[in-house]
């Protein structure tokens, strides 16, 4: 193509000099003989060029729709040219492949249209891409179209690993030894940790709220901040504004204690390790270890019933990345699934008490679990889902675009706004102002905004931004904010007694929450916090308000795309507070452009007994009438405007539960009474969604 177009600049004026002027003259000069040769000479040349112009201009008409999808891209990718820089190869000098287009996002009404694309062969009947071109070009041309196109990276499966058990890998005494090297990592982390003890008896218990439930002089539970205050996208307008005298009015440890606590903390942070040993990381690398993306459960128990409906829903979804379920015990494994039905999706079990020392497995308990998960992973980078999160999209396009690509962490918000302790600032380290306002919590139309109670605590320099975390769901690269891990494996471990209630004060949810991205914060290490709502879905009660039955968090992508384009909304109005049944923001969202990613179905959970034969105690498929109903009502099938969330969930449940007749723990066995019970309560359910 370069040649060609050097040549076409070079002779394009000559040939039309020749065109114009030549053609006349020749005809005039043809009844001289003396310059008749020399004419033939003349004309043959110009002949040559004519043709070869006529040449080129087909050749570059016929690719032009390449060449203008290719400047589309540039113009509009928000993510490519940071993508795995490390792996990155040099430019080819000669045309680049055609690009494999498929449409990712579509909400022209709000003017965004999202492309993913991918370096490959397009096959002759892939209308899917010739008709993006086509829109693209058309777009690059046309001034009526009032929508911006973006792309983004589609993830390359070519290079895809595999999830191999531990059974299967060449050589036991070298899994056995990368076992005992690890075992030894966290033994020695653990020293770390516990020589790091704070000074000071546990602090979380109500006498360090006392003060608060004395003086009244903000609505509060027995002294601690109201468990269901501060709904941030609701804005109640009673709500108090969080500043720092609130935030320091409910849990109030002494002097001696926050010292304690601060010697604590810096004696582990000056001691922590900053990175995996490397002859860990060495031996390791026959398991595959710190290498790659993957998806990461905690299950174990009873929570495989849950973790298998997920892993089932992911793939439905085009999910093919490999997953890994965590279990904590082996008395917690289940045959079935760990050696049957995972192999064969591209998963394994990996069982933490193989790779923990006793001193943590016995310390830790529940959802503590989450951070030792994360270590024990082979993956470098993660995306963490609770057993009990269903994706409602393929979330594999998520590791290889903005905002995961130069952030590395990625945290999606609760619906709460953050209630940390300014204390714990002051234990941490960290410095802040709690006058120097550095961004908006509230929207522009709140009154709020100009409260004279001043600025909002987590608006101030310093601090984290709200609104408080929810980790059914985060992304982690591990190598990245390996300290983070560490360090927040040190507030979890002490969490309980000491930081929990410094992180959240007794709000909704308490617990590890917010001990990974305070300690990407101290650390200084980048992260991403979701704008968008999470959204309570559940039936509607007499305060006109939607039960907790599940979260829905939305795609960080496309939210990030929003926050570049400087997208986002603000109520026309705001309710009293929780009791106000005229006024309400359910339906708001942050952003214009959203789309839904998790549905992290928590309360109830689909425990197959608990929900099946007794009505997921009372916030199952009946209501109090004994009239089935959806879970989450109509409004989450306008979120999913492509499929009905609530039916899949419940057919691949059939498919497991009562066609295959999966054995699990907790679950009544194959061709039993109480299975066949079961799967008719199922069945009906299935018929009432789709009736």
């Amino acid at each position: 193509m370069s040649y060609l177009r050097t040549l076409n600049q070079v002779y394009q004026p000559q040939v039309l000099f020749f065109t114009i002027f030549l053609f006349p003259y020749a005809k005039l000069a043809m009844s001289s003989t003396a310059n008749l040769k020399n004419l033939r000479v003349l004309l043959t040349a110009c002949l040559v060029l004519v043709v070869f112009n006529i040449i080129y201009f087909f050749h570059v008409e016929g690719s032009v729709s390449e060449s203008v999808v290719e400047s589309t891209f540039k113009d509009h990718a928000v993510a490519h040219a940071m993508a795995n820089q490390d792996n990155q190869k040099p430019e080819p000098t000669n045309e680049q492949p055609r690009t494999i287009l498929r449409k990712y996002f579509d909400d022209r009404e709000h003017g965004l249209v999202v492309i993913s694309s991918v370096h490959g062969e397009v096959e002759d009947d892939d209308f899917e891409t010739r008709e993006l071109e086509q829109m693209i070009v058309k777009h690059k041309y046309s001034e009526d179209e009032k929508f911006e196109i973006i792309t983004i990276n589609a993830y390359d499966y070519s290079s895809l690993s595999q999830a191999t058990p531990d059974t299967l890998l060449d050589g036991a005494r070298k899994v056995a030894k990368f076992k005992e090297e690890f075992m030894t990592f966290m033994s020695n982390l653990m020293k770390t940790i516990t020589a790091a003890a704070p000074a000071c008896s546990e602090i979380n218990n109500d006498a360090h709220y006392l003060a608060a439930k004395k003086e009244k002089k903000f609505p509060n539970r027995e002294g601690r901040i109201p468990v269901y205050g501060g709904h941030w996208r609701e804005s109640y307008k009673k709500e108090p504004v969080r500043n720092e005298e609130y935030l320091l009015y409910f849990f109030r440890p002494t002097e001696t204690e926050i010292q304690a606590l601060t010697d604590s903390h810096l004696k582990f942070v000056a001691e922590m390790p900053e990175s995996f040993p490397a002859e860990l990381k060495e031996i390791g690398q026959d398991e595959s270890f710190m290498r790659g993306d993957g998806i990461v459960y905690l299950g174990g128990g009873r929570y495989n019933q849950l973790v298998l409906i997920s892993i089932s829903m992911l793939r439905a979804l085009g999910s093919k990345l490999p997953v890994e379920v965590i279990i904590p015990k082996r008395s917690d494994h289940d045959i079935d699934l760990c050696s049957t039905i995972l192999p064969a999706y591209n998963g394994k079990c990996k069982i933490m008490e193989d790779y923990l020392p006793e001193l943590l497995t016995k310390h830790m308990k529940g959802f503590q679990l989450k951070n030792a998960a994360l270590l024990v992973s082979s993956f470098k980078n993660i995306l963490y889902l609770d057993a009990d999160n269903i994706p409602t999209a393929n979330p594999d396009y998520l590791f290889v675009n903005e905002p995961f690509l130069s952030k590395r962490m990625i945290m999606w918000p609760d619906l709460w706004r953050r209630s940390t302790s300014p204390s714990f600032y002051r234990v941490a380290g960290i410095t802040y102002n709690a006058q120097h306002r550095v961004r908006n919590s509230f929207f522009k139309t709140d009154p709020k905004l100009t409260s004279p109670d001043g600025p909002s605590f987590h608006d101030c320099l310093g601090t984290v931004a709200d609104a408080s975390s929810e980790t059914g769901q985060m992304m982690i690269d591990k190598e990245a904010h390996f300290s983070s891990l560490i360090l927040s494996m040190y507030y979890n471990y002490y969490g309980p007694d000491y930081y929990y209630p410094l992180l959240s004060q007794g709000a909704a949810g308490e617990g590890d929450k917010e001990t990974f991205i305070m300690a990407a914060h101290k650390l200084g290490h980048p992260y991403y916090q979701v704008n968008e709502f999470n959204r309570e879905f559940g039936p509607v009660n007499s305060k006109k308000k939607h039960e907790f039955f599940g979260m829905g968090q939305y795609n960080a992508i496309i939210d990030y795309i929003e926050s570049e384009r400087k997208q986002d909304n603000a109520p026309e109005h705001y309710p009293e507070d929780e009791n106000d049944v005229n006024t309400n923001n359910y339906e708001f969202h942050y952003h214009p452009s959203y789309a839904l990613m998790f549905l992290h179905a928590n309360w109830p959970k689909y425990y197959i007994s608990e929900m099946f034969l007794h009505n997921g105690l009372g916030r199952g498929h009946k209501d109090d009438e004994g009239k089935r109903r959806r879970l989450y009502t109509d409004y989450m099938k306008s979120q999913t405007d492509l499929i009905d969330i609530e039916v899949e969930i419940m057919r691949h449940i059939k498919y497991w539960f009562c066609n295959r007749k999966v054995q699990l723990q907790d679950v009544p066995g194959p061709d039993t009474e109480d299975r066949e019970k079961i799967c008719k309560n199922v069945l009906e359910q299935i018929q009432y969604l789709q009736g």
